[in-house]
């Protein structure tokens, strides 16, 4: 029986189907729940597919006070970020390509809508690296921590992982 196909209670007691443990398996290091090794893999490994670059665009002032889309009450003060696809909560670091300035924020709503633009930035986060006035908008984003989980410490995110992906963000970018 192939591995795509679908198999009920009957084939798996007629013998046709073996089903091996993930645990039978050599060559796959076995690390406990609080290993830092295992931290470093998981963000090594979702910090390599969630590598965007594109227009920041950043909230208008007339949005002050209003809701976000995780409930939250948007402040143009306070550095926070919309992004369509990442998951609410998660931590990214953007980078302005015009600048060189950073900022870790947090995505915390929904947007922008316009296809011209990968990220909204809070007037604090726009300021803080410069989008605001540069004619270049152009930013590199990072994500560093999935939700409901703190960011990684610098120290940690400067080094280069165990798979290869680099994780100093100087160096790549």
């Amino acid at each position: 029986m192939r591995a795509q196909e679908n198999f009920c209670e009957n084939d798996l007691n007629s013998g046709e189907v073996t089903i091996i443990s993930s645990t039978d398996l050599p060559g796959i290091p076995q690390a406990d729940e609080n290993s830092s090794l295992r931290r470093l893999l998981k963000y090594a490994s979702v910090e390599a597919r969630h590598r965007l670059n594109g227009l920041a665009s950043y909230y208008s002032t007339s949005l002050d006070g209003t809701l976000t889309a995780n409930g939250e009450i948007y402040r143009n003060r306070k550095i926070s970020a919309a992004h369509l696809t990442l998951p609410l909560g998660s931590w990214v670091e953007v980078r302005s390509q015009a600048t060189g300035k950073k900022v870790r924020l947090r995505v915390n709503d929904r947007g922008p809508y316009v296809n011209t633009f990968c990220l909204d930035l809070s007037q604090a986060a726009a300021r803080s690296i410069g989008v605001d006035v540069a004619e270049d908008r152009t930013v590199n984003i990072r994500l560093i921590s999935m939700p409901g989980v703190s960011p990684l410490p610098d120290e940690v995110l400067q080094r280069r992982s165990p798979r290869g992906v680099c994780e100093n963000p100087s160096a790549e970018w």
